[in-house]
């Protein structure tokens, strides 16, 4: 009889706390969508701050980018592929973190990204991890294969 009641006792206990967590994990995903089809896929890099906190970091291969810096390279990015359509394919959150695997696709008409303007198209996918705190982003890391985009840039040889 007492390990039923310590049983129902502990479930009454852990419930909210679980409906909490998971509820601030689908904003968490939401805040992730809207970043992806409305700010990047959508063209609206003046709304980049909205979803970010102010002490944001980026974890850029071997060094950390501000929010300032990550905006540039996403207007970098936009500049370069003036076209540029992304997908947010699936997301997935766990904890504080969500990761969001994405399809990206442009051509490159104008130079950028420190690329010259090739005219060609490009499509790739890869991923994103973001960590949320207070429902914003404060830091993100991602990857994906610059090699293969470079390649159909035409700016490498192809693969063989």
């Amino acid at each position: 009889m007492h390990k039923g009641l310590l049983l129902l006792l502990g479930f009454m206990i852990c419930t909210p706390a679980l409906a909490q967590q998971t509820a601030e994990q689908e904003k968490n995903k939401q805040v992730a969508r809207s970043f992806f089809e409305e700010v990047l896929n959508q063209g609206h890099l003046e709304k980049y701050a909205e979803s970010h906190s102010k002490d944001f970091v980026a974890h850029v291969g071997d060094r950390e980018a501000t929010l300032e810096e990550d905006m540039g390279m996403a207007r970098e990015e936009r500049k370069a592929f003036p076209d540029m359509k992304m997908s947010a394919n699936h997301i997935v959150a766990e904890g504080d973190l969500v990761v969001v695997h994405w399809t990206v696709s442009g051509t490159n008409t104008q130079a950028g990204m420190g690329f010259p303007a090739t005219g060609k198209t490009m499509k790739t996918s890869g991923m994103t991890l973001f960590r949320f705190k207070d429902g914003k982003i404060v830091e993100e890391w991602n990857a994906w294969c610059m090699l293969s985009v470079m390649r159909q840039l035409g700016l490498l040889p192809p693969q063989q």
